[in-house]
């Protein structure tokens, strides 16, 4: 049995075990145990049974047509083989005998083959694939177009073939961007291509207007000529926003080896093809492969004719310098001076167009910030707006006063001007009373306030003692002859409080000038001057 033999045998095997685990799974079998019942398959089985699965997802409600579909099998199946066979004829030359490389063989021809077979039962109709043709992100039939494009990936074998494919799609995806900008629809797409011009916010990409902003995230060295892609959101009154710009390597064409033989004129009509490709390294849906532009002769100026045409990729136009790179971090302020701060230990340079946001808290060493800052050519940051998100937590001070009791109770004081918190660990010694003096001991909170530890009255020294006429009496506090007289727990009054009686005060003096009260006597109020008479 001949090689081909064995290779249409295994892949009839092969199909039937597909169709076999394929209808399974349309009656309710998961595709694991498929898999499961064919280990020795099961490399195979297993991508072309989950690609199965996805596109069994996009197919209409309409059942395919009975002619079409065979029809359109039996297509597919034929450009499969046509490709098949000019792989072969290409490789034929370096091809080891058959019996050493069956199972690779085998294995790709089944792959291929039975892929395209899985995705033309499962969503092609009469004309699907054709009306994908114009279908753009959004549409019912866009996943078709996206799913038509990766068969014929996967069935593309040479790799000149294959990059001027992929740049083929490329262009497609611009044009669909460009398409979808046009329209004004809302859509989300990403498309590949050079960069041809970074004005400000403003920016081309393969012909494509698209916009920037301080929320895109660029990866990779952007600048002028570099191959992208690009991720863009449409808002729907024709600006393509960028989400994300990265970096990416183009596939092209594999370069030409230069050898001293390729002066011949016998081998120049040889070179010429594949020097002619490289024209695929910027891709385009309508270049022409142009042929004709380098024709054989057997003179060596052939060989030097081709050289010019390779100058301008191999020395490119100057690009002008690269877009500063935005950058976002958060870190505690260390430092600050007037021309850089240092933030989360990175340096910022500071100028008059940077913007300092102090809604939330103060900018002061300690504090954590929020930085958007511009990546200069020479790596050093300029900051752009700097966000203080919160205070600087600074650690608990001591601080230590006396003053004069203002007002007290149980969780709060006032004394010389001061709020005091009071807790239950603070500790009081002596009787409170307003006007006395205090002496305190604290500690001061980041926030500012103050937690009294100890505090200590302290009583006046030195007593007094007058007489006079009470002016008032309040809860607390007297008024005797205009001096302020205190009352507390411990001043004994004797008589009875009266307005207009003469009291006898003794006490201690405080140090706002009142008198805290230890004892008071209470006379009879004053009725007038008697004059005595004589009989």
């Amino acid at each position: 049995m001949n090689e081909d033999s064995v290779s249409r045998q295994a892949f009839r095997d092969f199909e039937a075990v597909l169709d076999e685990c394929l209808t399974k799974m349309n009656r309710g079998q998961s595709l694991e145990a498929c898999v499961a019942q064919h280990p020795a398959l099961a490399e195979e089985l297993e991508p072309l049974l989950r690609m199965a699965s996805r596109v069994e997802a996009l197919r209409q409600d309409q059942p395919p047509s009975p002619v079409a579909l065979p029809a359109g099998r039996q297509r597919l199946l034929r450009h499969a083989a046509v490709l098949r066979r000019t792989h072969e004829d290409q490789t034929r030359p370096t091809r080891i005998p058959w019996w050493m490389n069956l199972q690779s063989l085998m294995r790709r021809s089944m792959a291929t083959t039975a892929l395209a077979t899985v995705l033309l039962v499962s969503v092609l109709t009469a004309g699907t694939v054709a009306a994908s043709a114009r279908s753009l992100p959004g549409d019912a039939l866009y996943p078709v177009k996206r799913a038509s494009e990766e068969v014929q990936l996967l069935l593309t074998f040479d790799r000149q073939i294959k990059a001027q494919l992929v740049g083929k799609i490329d262009e497609r995806r611009r044009e669909e961007a460009q398409a979808i900008s046009d329209g004004g629809r809302i859509a989300e797409l990403s498309f590949r291509g050079r960069i041809e011009q970074m004005d400000g916010m403003q920016w081309t990409v393969g012909g494509v207007a698209i916009r920037t902003s301080e929320e895109t995230v660029v990866e990779g060295d952007v600048a002028v000529d570099a191959f992208v892609r690009v991720h863009v959101r449409s808002v729907g009154d024709g600006t393509l926003l960028a989400m994300r710009i990265s970096a990416e390597s183009e596939i092209a064409a594999p370069q030409p080896t230069a050898s001293p033989s390729m002066a011949e004129p016998t081998k120049t009509a040889t070179v010429t093809p594949t020097v002619t490709l490289r024209a695929t390294e910027i891709p385009s849906a309508t270049r022409p492969a142009q042929p004709a532009a380098v024709t054989p002769t057997p003179s060596p100026t052939a060989t030097s004719t081709a050289t010019p045409s390779a100058t301008p990729t191999e020395i490119p136009p100057t690009p002008p310098p690269p877009r500063d790179v935005k950058v976002r971090f958060s870190g505690m302020i260390e430092t600050m001076t007037a021309e850089a701060w240092t933030i989360g230990g990175q340096v910022v340079t500071i100028d008059e167009n940077t913007v300092i946001d102090e809604q939330a808290a103060p900018a002061a060493v300690g504090a954590v910030a929020r930085v958007i800052a511009a990546r200069q050519q020479d790596g050093t940051l300029l900051g752009v707006a700097i966000i203080i998100e919160r205070a600087a937590e600074t650690p608990e001070q001591p601080f230590e006063f006396q003053g004069l009791i203002e007002s007290f109770g149980s969780a709060q004081w006032i004394v010389g001007g001061h709020s005091l918190l009071i807790t239950e660990q603070t500790v009081i010694e002596g009787t409170p009373q307003k006007g006395l003096l205090a002496e305190v001991k604290a500690m001061r909170q980041s926030d500012g306030s103050l937690i009294a530890v100890r505090i200590v009255v302290r009583l006046p020294t030195e007593e007094v003692q007058f007489e006079g006429v009470i002016q008032s009496v309040g809860d607390g506090e007297w008024i005797v002859e205009g001096v302020t007289v205190r009352i507390d727990a411990e001043t004994a009054v004797e008589g009875t409080a009266t307005v207009g009686a003469v009291a006898e005060v003794q006490g201690l003096l405080l140090p706002d000038g009142a008198v805290l009260a230890r004892r008071i006597v209470v006379q009879s109020p004053v009725m007038g001057t008697v004059t005595p008479t004589t009989a």
